[in-house]
């Protein structure tokens, strides 16, 4: 292929519609992902609500009904795999032995079936308007998310109780992460005793301060592919202040698997597209972007604050992790199958954090079995190994794909961040021409 042709490639949409003819049974109603679009911007006033822990089922209702009505259904590549790894889900039921285990795996099983929905739904994807309304929510979420790291900084101890507290079972109450999900707070608050240091870490709109961290990394490259492509139709003067804003609570935030993860994410997409474009352009642009936010965060001294908190909780961090991630392999080789269907006790340490906490891939692995877990794994990677569009928002969705899966040992992604990396999946397959568009 030339390197006219390339940019070619790069300039045109998967939304360019199809012709059909009149005689043509195979045509179906198309959608333009209002559906998901509302899934993934609508988070926050769920979470704010204390409706976090069912959004995602709710909203795949619709979904789910809409494929029920426009059968045969249309199954994008990669379904089976996480069909098959939701049969190994169900197939770890068997494994629980407390209602409140009962509980907590029928949450995230809802989680996962939601997951496959809206992938299935995507999947149908057609219509041009697709394209903006799904980048729109991803941008409009990351402006969210910057909103609430800013809160948190000016107001971190501000929480609040919610109505579905006093009406959530107690086998669902009792878990933290639910606790958290629907009794919001703006930020983590993280006590050191030992070295008399108290953290506020952005949190909102999730429970935890990695979620936040997580999720802005995976969330960034959606508003890059906004500034480069102009027919999403966000104006470049909302969209670069935006990603410049987020660079305080980012830094606050301490996460440093975010910060890894979104560095190599951003290198490898724009070494990517020099490549494909032949062009240093966003080499160079990606370099400037990083002294411009070296530049800010040293002479606001934000920088400094960083460091100084960073040093107080890495040493604790880091030893955790690997004692945990270790018991946490040697827990699941006892069922390597089906693993044991929810988080459990660490008995060398039944105060500290259980057994398949602290990252997806450990949560997916002691739960579910090595099984469960290479499935999971199985079908993002396949998705970032299909994803060979060059053009912009198919592009850097594959890039989102990729911080995803490099953050599948150090960060949990339930619920939303999930559903993030859903749409980067299907995103990403998207087509770069009508003439793909014909053959998928």
């Amino acid at each position: 292929m030339t390197a006219t042709a390339r940019r070619s490639d790069i300039r045109s949409g998967p939304g360019t519609p199809v012709a059909r003819s009149s005689g043509d049974t195979s045509v179906v109603e198309e959608h333009d992902g209002r559906a998901f679009g509302l899934l993934i911007a609508g988070y926050p006033l769920a979470w704010a609500v204390g409706l976090a822990p069912v959004h995602h089922l709710v909203m795949a209702v619709p979904m789910a009904l809409w494929l029920i009505r426009h059968r045969p259904v249309r199954l994008p590549p990669g379904t089976v795999l996480f069909a098959l790894f939701l049969a190994v889900v169900a197939a770890s039921a068997v494994q629980l032995d407390t209602p409140g285990r009962i509980a907590i795996y029928a949450l995230r099983s809802s989680w996962y079936l939601a997951a496959l929905i809206g992938y299935v739904y995507l999947g149908r994807y057609r219509r041009r308007s697709s394209r903006p309304i799904l980048v729109w929510s991803l941008v409009l979420l990351f402006a969210l998310l910057v909103a609430g790291g800013y809160l948190s900084v000016l107001a971190p101890e501000l929480d609040w109780s919610t109505p579905v507290a006093k009406l959530l079972p107690a086998g669902l109450g009792d878990n933290d992460l639910v606790d958290r999900l629907i009794r919001p707070q703006v930020s983590e608050i993280q006590l050191f005793r030992f070295r008399d240091v108290i953290l506020y870490r952005p949190a909102a709109p999730f429970a935890y301060t990695n979620a936040w961290g997580s999720s802005l990394a995976l969330l960034t490259p959606f508003v890059v592919a906004a500034i480069h492509d102009r027919r999403v139709g966000i104006p470049r003067f909302v969209l670069v202040p935006l990603l410049l804003s987020g660079l305080v609570p980012f830094a606050v935030g301490l996460n440093r698997g975010s910060w890894l993860t979104l560095a190599v994410g951003l290198g490898y997409g724009a070494v990517r597209y020099a490549r494909t474009e032949r062009t240093a352009v966003p080499v160079v642009a990606l370099a400037l972007a990083f002294g411009l936010g070296a530049t800010v965060a040293l002479s606001s001294g934000v920088l400094d604050s960083s460091a100084q908190q960073l040093a107080a909780r890495s040493a604790d961090s880091n030893e955790t992790r690997a004692t945990l991630y270790l018991e946490t392999i040697e827990g699941a080789a006892s069922s390597p199958i089906i693993g044991h269907g929810s988080t459990r006790p660490n008995p060398a340490d039944p105060e500290g954090p259980p057994l398949g906490t602290h990252g997806q891939l450990w949560a997916v692995l002691f739960a579910h079995g090595f099984l469960g877990a290479g499935l999971y794994v199985g079908f993002f990677v396949a998705a970032f190994r299909r994803a060979t569009a060059n053009d912009p928002v198919p592009h850097w969705a594959k890039v989102s794909l990729l911080i995803g899966l490099l953050q599948l040992p150090i960060y949990g992604h339930l619920p939303h961040q999930l559903f993030i990396m859903v749409a980067a999946a299907a995103i990403a397959t998207w087509p770069n021409s009508a003439e793909e568009a014909t053959q998928r």
